[in-house]
């Protein structure tokens, strides 16, 4: 992909579905009691009032007498969201993240960040984290037009395998890529393609994944992730902005081009 200058701009509106900072961290041993998280509940109430208990199991491993013995542990963890559910916040032993379901900026997601976070922090023996990530979905969807022609709307190198390998495009049912990038000391997955929300049916619908996770899985004092949120989500802003063109800025609506 040609290198592009970086330019920052803000739209009027976005493809955005989900938005999500996970931070995972060496086990909380007090979350692994399945104790409700009580005082954590009281501090974020005000924003994240609606809480639930979800179960789930945990399969252990072991060898006994020539035979693999599995052994099922019950596990329960804690999801809190807010009064129209377009918000959450998932609370785990070893990790916890917050996710967005109705994303409008991104100083309203890192004020939840530091709300969430300093809490933990303050209730809890967290110091040190494992693996700090930052993720955009984009699922970009055009009311009509060839879906398989994107000339105009994505950069051509991220569609034209449908183009110019695949014959009788109107079979295909789903097209789909992946590519593992290393973006300064950090690490970028990124998924792109036709999702086909009517799979298994051929694609019939004009739509698009974007989808970009910047993560560092180095060991960093957990008073560290505010700052690579920040660098995190200005990495993938420049990514997003090397991966359409002009036509779906027009469709979104430049408020400012710095």
């Amino acid at each position: 992909m040609a290198e592009q200058k970086s330019v920052k701009r803000v739209y009027k509106s976005h493809f955005l579905t989900n938005v999500l900072f996970r931070v995972d961290f060496p086990k909380i041993l007090e979350l692994t009691e399945q104790k409700p998280p009580s005082k954590f509940q009281e501090k974020i109430s005000d924003k994240y009032p609606i809480v639930k208990e979800v179960e789930g199991e945990i399969q252990k491993y072991q060898f006994k007498k020539a035979l693999d013995c599995v052994e099922t542990e019950k596990k329960v963890s804690w999801e809190f969201s807010n009064k129209e559910k377009t918000k959450r916040v998932f609370v785990d032993s070893d990790f916890v993240f917050v996710e967005y379901l109705k994303y409008e900026h991104f100083d309203d997601l890192f004020r939840d960040v530091k709300l969430i976070f300093e809490t933990l922090v303050d209730l809890y023996p967290v110091r040190i984290t494992n693996r700090v990530g930052l993720r955009y979905i984009n699922q970009i969807k055009i009311g009509s037009g060839d879906p398989i022609d994107w000339n105009g709307l994505i950069d051509p190198s991220l569609f034209s395998v449908q183009r110019g390998f695949i014959s009788g495009e109107n079979n295909l049912l789903r097209s789909m890529h992946y590519l593992e990038l290393k973006e300064e000391e950090y690490n970028l997955k990124f998924q792109f393609g036709l999702f086909n929300s009517e799979y298994p049916n051929p694609i019939s619908r004009k739509e698009f994944i974007l989808d970009y996770d910047c993560s560092t899985n180095e060991e960093i004092d957990i008073s560290k992730i505010f700052g690579k949120a920040k660098e995190f989500n200005k990495i993938i802003h420049e990514w997003f902005e090397k991966s359409i063109q002009d036509g779906l800025r027009e469709i979104m609506g430049v408020v400012n081009n710095d």
